[in-house]
């Protein structure tokens, strides 16, 4: 059952933090930083792994990683291990890319795949510890140094993480994905006209890419540029990939603006009727106007009774919300 959950204080109530929670990411405490971030660069961040028939106890130093295999050289194992990688088996893929490393311990390329795929299997410590053996045997590489970025991001190790991708597209100026981090980590820290410089620069290394000027949008948004903001959400639009976050996020900045009703219909497109007045209820909620609020969430539960009752807790809280008000 897909539903969008908010938490909510109704005694203060950011609208970046609605924004942020109506997109993909599910339920958020409001005052962590993932949530903050919300999806920023999610096309960047490593999708869920699937450990395929080795469940999810995978470990680097599992002895039966180093069972005998079938004589191969060096290259031939990194290819198997390429092959499982890109297959999602990751347990087999580092059986594989272990091997090549016994025989040819100084191949950089099997360190950064590594790194890769702690990164896809959230071992943050140990993606660092590969893409550092990378880059102090190549310091020009600038990959190695994205890599570094990607898992101190996720580790929330924000400062290391902007200075390994400041020195990634140091190296290599059109790391676009190292542009979107950045401009992640600058709207976290409020510098909002650095964030914009930097998707600005990712979207012209990048310019089919949705997820940049959905960013772009909310960076904007956060920093009171609506009109612009309304007009990167429609350019996101106009890619390819899912929308669903993107017409939360542009529903959220027409209601900010004042044009509710045009905010409800785009609200419908990215997720239906029935959370759409979910969600409108929430930003009603946002705005301290709690009849409409009240209005709109018993009308997500009138479209959807039986699957909406995202919308009768949020009812509950605007009783609780009367109390304190």
């Amino acid at each position: 059952m897909h539903k969008i959950c908010i938490r909510f204080q109704v005694s203060r109530i950011l609208i970046l933090s609605l924004m942020l929670t109506l997109s993909l990411s599910g339920c958020a405490t409001s005052k962590t930083d993932r949530q903050q971030l919300g999806d920023y660069g999610n096309l960047s961040r490593p999708e869920k792994p699937n450990f395929s028939s080795h469940g999810d106890s995978f470990q680097p130093d599992d002895p039966s990683l180093h069972k005998a295999l079938p004589e191969m050289t060096s290259d031939e194992l990194e290819a198997a291990g390429d092959r499982y990688l890109g297959n999602r088996d990751y347990y087999m893929a580092f059986v594989q890319y272990e091997k090549s490393l016994e025989l040819q311990p100084d191949n950089i390329r099997i360190y950064y795949k590594q790194g890769l795929l702690f990164l896809f299997t959230e071992k943050y410590d140990e993606a660092v510890k590969s893409f550092l053996k990378v880059a102090e045997k190549d310091p020009g590489n600038a990959l190695a140094y994205e890599g570094l970025g990607t898992a101190f991001f996720n580790m929330k190790k924000y400062e290391e993480a902007e200075k390994n991708f400041l020195k990634a597209v140091e190296i290599d100026q059109n790391l676009w994905k190292s542009r979107n981090f950045l401009g992640n980590i600058y709207d976290f820290q409020k510098k909002y006209e650095k964030a914009y410089k930097e998707y600005v620069k990712a979207i012209f290394l990048k310019p089919d890419e949705g997820l940049l000027y959905n960013n772009l949008g909310v960076s904007l948004s956060l920093a009171g540029r609506y009109m612009e903001s309304i007009n990167a959400f429609k350019r996101a639009l106009g890619t390819k990939g899912s929308k669903e976050k993107i017409y939360n996020n542009l529903g959220m900045v027409l209601a900010k603006t004042g044009r509710t009703e045009a905010a409800l219909e785009v609200f419908k497109k990215g997720v239906g009727t029935a959370q759409a007045y979910n969600n409108l209820g929430c930003v009603y909620m946002a705005q301290g106007e709690y009849q409409k609020a009240e209005k709109s969430f018993n009308k997500a539960i009138e479209c959807s009774p039986k699957f909406y009752d995202t919308a009768y807790e949020n009812l509950k809280k605007l009783e609780v919300g009367s109390v304190v008000r």
